[in-house]
């Protein structure tokens, strides 16, 4: 589904870290470019200010300065997911017919690598963003909120989009496959899956798919989880140690497509 949210406001500029730091804009560009004479202690309130803010400085110099380039910035968590790759190639097909290109980066499903990769992204000043998931760190949801361009959240609805956001409920999808299995008369169901305080949709799918099986009296009997990217190999090796350890199991529950297909 696709949901329509407000329009970012205008983009940030020297003059607001300024006023929200209370140092002037000579003072706060030099710190931002890293050059120049300043005070240890001033500095920590100018980046503080524009951290705040959601401020990036703009890598672009002179006339362009002002211009944005015909770039989509595009962060995923994973290139081995065989989810994303796809995602990726429909970016591509739709953007082929307008005048942007996509330009790639990887947050490895950790909160500060996303930031580091949007911060980059951002000073380039592209035509727009798109991102997987609804959930970022505050410094990272400052800098879409103040980007003052189109953001696009993917992949996910189970939350409050910066902008616009593309995707389905992965709650309603893990209670909808709880329904499905206890339909068929299964009971002793096993679950395998990614750490989840990594993999937020993982998560969210994971707890309509429990909430949906308690409804019904029943527990998940046996789970076993990895950490990382997913692969064939994890699928079949977490499959063995599940159905060694627990033989009665009647359904397995795979949290991805790339483990179930190895297990």
């Amino acid at each position: 589904m696709t949901e329509e949210i407000k329009l970012p406001r205008r983009p940030l500029t020297l003059k607001d870290v300024s006023i929200e730091s209370g140092v002037s804009e000579m003072t706060v560009s030099r710190v931002l470019r890293n050059r120049g004479d300043v005070s240890e202690a001033t500095r920590e309130k100018v980046l503080k200010a524009a951290k705040s803010l959601g401020y990036v400085p703009n890598k672009i110099a002179g006339a362009l300065a002002s211009s944005r380039v015909n770039l989509v910035a595009v962060i995923i968590p994973s290139l081995s997911n065989m989810v994303f790759p796809d995602v990726l190639t429909g970016i591509s097909e739709v953007l082929d017919e307008t005048s942007l290109q996509p330009v790639v980066g990887v947050s490895n499903y950790l909160h500060e690598k996303e930031e580091q990769v949007l911060f980059e992204m951002l000073s380039w000043r592209p035509s727009g963003v798109i991102l997987a998931g609804l959930e970022h760190s505050d410094a990272s949801r400052a800098m879409l909120s103040s980007a003052g361009i189109p953001i696009v959240e993917i992949m996910d609805t189970d939350g409050e989009p910066v902008d616009s956001v593309v995707g389905i409920s992965h709650r309603r999808a893990g209670r909808e496959m709880a329904r499905a299995i206890v339909k068929q008369g299964y009971e002793n169901i096993g679950f395998l899956g990614s750490k989840m305080p990594l993999d937020h949709r993982a998560r969210k799918r994971f707890e309509g798919f429990t909430e949906a099986l308690a409804k019904e009296g029943i527990e998940i009997m046996d789970q076993e989880f990895y950490s990382g990217g997913s692969s064939l190999l994890k699928g079949r090796e977490m499959t063995q140690r599940i159905l060694e350890r627990s033989p009665d199991l009647d359904f397995l529950y795979y949290s991805n497509d790339m483990i179930g297909a190895g297990g």
